[in-house]
């Protein structure tokens, strides 16, 4: 199991360090409504981490011949698809994060926000306006990209891979999808306790994380996609 612990830690960083996840969540907390907003937004990103990860292990499951130690070949191929999105998701992202971070770093309201920052959803366009149902849709359906799919298949490897089953497998889940969301629920936690007060530290957030994101997710996606290429190589070899 702690060998399981010591895989998913580069993987949960790369979720935590979702650019797309902290852009969405500084619109919906500069919105109308940031609480109720906060926690529905909150509430879809860990339905939709929860159920991504829950369908890979079942189908990992179903697949058959895997277990502790114990890969087919087609693995290999899963690890080496897997290392190349994270790689160039990695390169993506820093690219964007140079050509945008001065105009997201200047935006003052959340559609100015969205204006500046082409690659959110269309979604985050009206984020203002935005109502707890749709915060619900959009923190479920931000999560559904290609890197993230990517990261959580990456885990529900590592977790099949080193444990047995049952109990080790339900506790290294709910770990990851707990890790999955804290960059999410801390904020929204500081703005149910703080309330109006809030508005000030998220600003300074939001300056910080703007400035950095981009190139620590940058960062953690290149690890994670060579880690993911030197087990393909491993199951090969």
């Amino acid at each position: 199991m702690i060998g399981a612990v010591w895989q998913l830690i580069p993987v949960a960083l790369g979720v935590m360090a979702s650019p797309l996840a902290v852009l969405g969540l500084i619109g919906i907390l500069l919105s109308r409504r940031p609480r109720r907003n906060g926690i529905a937004y909150l509430a879809g990103w860990v339905l939709s981490t929860a159920f991504l990860l829950t369908t890979g292990i079942l189908m990992l499951v179903a697949a058959g011949d895997m277990g502790p130690y114990r890969q087919p070949g087609w693995v290999a191929v899963l690890h080496f698809v897997i290392g190349a999105i994270c790689l160039g998701g990695a390169g993506w992202i820093y690219l964007r994060a140079r050509r945008v971070i001065e105009l997201v770093a200047a935006a003052r309201t959340p559609d100015e926000l969205a204006a500046a920052a082409p690659q959110l959803p269309r979604l985050v366009r009206s984020v203002a306006r935005y109502t707890p149902p749709r915060s619900f849709g959009l923190g479920a359906a931000i999560f559904l990209n290609p890197m993230n799919i990517s990261l959580v298949a990456a885990a529900a490897l590592a977790i099949i891979h080193t444990t047995p089953g049952g109990g080790e497998r339900v506790m290294l889940g709910l770990g990851f999808v707990v890790a999955a969301a804290a960059p999410v629920a801390v904020p929204v936690l500081i703005v149910l306790i703080r309330r109006q007060r809030a508005e000030p530290m998220l600003r300074g957030l939001r300056r910080w994380m703007l400035k950095h994101n981009g190139y620590l997710s940058a960062g953690v996606l290149s690890i994670v996609g060579v880690l993911q290429i030197v087990k393909a190589v491993q199951v090969w070899v």
